[in-house]
């Protein structure tokens, strides 16, 4: 392994290039694929790590047999907060999870959703409501948080919380926002694997309390479901169900053992709030920075709703093209997963010429493919257009991976871009998202600096302003 992976540039102190802050990973990571190229090895001891980001090395990342297994070093320094489900699991376990889980998320059931996701955006929005009045700027991830947390637990929980469970909720959201960082400053230290090295870190501390709160969490989520389901609480009479619903009630879901599907909520629950909050957090940004982008989507909005605060509608998600642009274009320049892995099962020799040899650690980093010259026009400017069907046409399948690609892709990224879409209508028919103004603070959309972690975050969170928008007097469309 170590003797084909010689002829890969990279830095020849490995791993040790990437040690420090983390919010300087991603600017370490960019100025090694300048110096190295688009395909970058790292020795990172006892594995051999390569880094891709072309398209035709991408498609093949995510379409070989050879390259769908997932790293152990890498996910079980993960497992403790994440848990073993999708995002770790590999094989045929990874398959029976998957065919469990997949009917809970078909589209008849996600546009069940849609009335939870308005009220939980409504919730929020009151909290808006209140910082529209001061003028003040505020950070907002605290809020999306709540609002991600709130909406998985009755989705794919499907279940609300009980007063009893807010203490328990708040330590939760408080560690969520901390552990994608804690875990991923152990991913970036392979020394650290064995827990024996890293008990005398200081991290180990903080790592383990998340591991205790997210286990915690999911753990009394579930028993007050199953306690629910006991009492005879009344449930849909229908042949597809909710997650939760769906694995408790279906002979065909009950392939998963207690274990494993305590261990399956814990990654929903970090991986699906995490990953939501970090989007919506971006996206706020993104729109408070260029007021032409909001006041465009502000605009559709009018037309789809005719300037009422009526509750959004499954027809009306396909008629809100320009905002799935805008969010899809924040996600390309400002990818929510910093980078996914697999291991070499056998010798893969890439379209770009160079072998991935056995044993070895491969890694994408969208951040990488999502500015790549040969497949983005400007690839540094906002663009929303470039989604428009018109111009996607003939542009790689695999030149656009927020939710990876293939056969591993994320099972909840239809998911994740209704709720999205919800709450950004949600909040911009009310309001006119404004710049912090805040000393330090982004004014341009390359002052915003991105934390790495399991997702990727801006750092300090979403500072900004609100104001509340006047009532539009156009018409609903047609």
């Amino acid at each position: 392994m170590f003797w084909l992976a010689r002829t890969i540039p990279g830095p020849p102190n490995g791993a040790l290039c990437f040690a420090g802050p983390m919010d300087e990973v991603l600017d370490k990571a960019i100025a090694a694929q300048r110096k190295y190229g688009n395909v970058v090895r790292v020795w990172a001891w006892p594995a051999v790590n390569i880094t891709i980001c072309e398209p035709d090395d991408l498609e093949v990342l995510c379409t070989s047999p050879h390259l769908q297994h997932k790293p152990a070093i890498v996910y079980d320094s993960m497992s403790p907060i994440m848990g073993e489900g999708l995002v770790s699991l590999s094989g045929d376990v990874h398959r029976r999870h998957r065919k469990a889980i997949g009917p809970s998320l078909h589209l008849d059931i996600l546009q069940d959703f849609l009335p939870t996701f308005e009220r939980n955006a409504l919730q929020l929005c009151k909290q808006f409501e209140q910082r529209a009045a001061t003028g003040e700027p505020f950070n907002a991830t605290d809020a999306l948080s709540s609002y991600s947390a709130h909406a998985i637990c009755e989705t794919v929980f499907s279940s609300e919380f009980a007063p009893r469970m807010q203490e328990t909720k708040a330590h939760f959201i408080r560690y969520l926002h901390a552990s994608s960082a804690l875990m991923y400053y152990r991913v970036m230290r392979p020394w650290l694997f064995p827990d024996a090295l890293f008990y005398f870190t200081r991290p180990y501390a903080e790592y383990q309390e998340a591991a205790r709160v997210f286990q915690s969490f999911v753990t009394m989520m579930l028993d007050y479901k199953v306690d629910q389901l006991k009492k005879g609480a009344p449930q849909r009479d229908r042949k597809r169900r909710a997650f939760l619903d769906h694995v408790l009630t279906s002979t065909d879901a009950q392939v998963l053992s207690h274990r494993e599907l305590v261990e399956e909520l814990k990654t929903v629950s970090g991986a699906a709030i995490g990953t939501s909050t970090d989007l919506m957090s971006v996206f706020l940004l993104v729109v408070s920075l260029l007021p032409d982008v909001q006041e465009k989507i502000a605009k559709e909005l009018d037309d789809v709703f005719g300037g009422t605060d009526r509750p959004v509608e499954p027809a009306d998600l396909g008629h809100l093209q320009y905002l799935e642009c805008v969010l899809k274009e924040s996600m390309r320049l400002f990818p929510p997963v910093f980078s996914f892995s697999r291991t070499v099962l056998r010798d893969v020799t890439l379209p770009s010429g160079h072998v991935l040899p056995e044993g070895a650690i491969v890694a994408a980093v969208p951040h990488f493919t999502h500015r790549d010259p040969r497949h983005w026009t400007d690839p540094d400017k906002f663009d929303p257009d470039r989604f428009l069907p018109e111009n996607s046409r003939g542009r790689h399948p695999f030149a656009f991976v927020p939710f990876s690609a293939g056969s591993r892709n994320c099972i909840g990224q239809r998911y994740a871009m209704m709720s999205a879409k919800v709450l950004a209508s949600s909040i911009l028919r009310r309001f006119r998202v404004l710049p912090s103004g805040v000393a330090g603070a982004p004014s341009a959309l390359q002052d915003i600096k991105m934390l790495a972690g399991i997702s990727s975050a801006p750092l300090g969170g979403a500072v900004v302003r609100v104001e509340r928008r006047a009532k539009s007097e156009q018409k609903r469309r047609g």
